[in-house]
């Protein structure tokens, strides 16, 4: 699988390279395996609320949209609005980078099937991203080491499905 990400906005900054990392890092956990292209694209709250009119048929900017396709060379696509994620951040005394970061798991996630619309499923997913943020957190750590070793457990058995 092919993992693009783009930062096409001015609204906030993003760290496309450590975004990268964390998408590829989320498809691998999750045992995705698909032939084509996932998509990762970062836009400014105009253009977000423009797809979501256009696709989701809702006046609003949101926080991420995520689109499945079955054809390939690109298989879906992820749109992650980092302005909102700040806007966010700042409301509930958050860190920014963390809370975009969640905007990508959360966007390949609903790529990946997993649905939010109960409360059951909001708690799931919730923890899945709670999941492989800390993973990703705690690989982040040990990449930056110049020395040692860590043992990281296998989200697979952390993410109940």
């Amino acid at each position: 699988m092919t993992l693009t990400v783009t930062n096409a906005q001015r609204e906030a900054p993003v760290h496309t390279q450590q975004m990268r990392q964390l998408a590829a890092r989320t498809l691998r956990y999750l045992k995705i395996r698909a032939r084509g292209t996932v998509a990762v694209t970062f836009l400014g709250a105009r253009a977000m609320r423009r797809v979501n009119q256009r696709f989701g048929h809702h006046d609003t900017a949101t926080d991420v949209l995520s689109f499945r396709y079955d054809g390939e060379p690109i298989v879906g696509e992820i749109f992650v609005a980092p302005r909102i994620a700040r806007r966010y951040a700042k409301a509930h005394g958050l860190s920014y980078r963390e809370e975009l970061a969640r905007y990508v798991i959360h966007g390949l996630l609903h790529w990946a099937g997993h649905e939010d619309r109960t409360l059951a499923q909001q708690q799931k997913m919730r923890a899945m991203e709670d999941c492989l943020l800390n993973i990703s957190n705690c690989e982040l750590r040990i990449a930056n080491r110049k020395h040692g070793q860590s043992e990281i457990r296998n989200p697979q058995s952390a993410i109940r499905r």
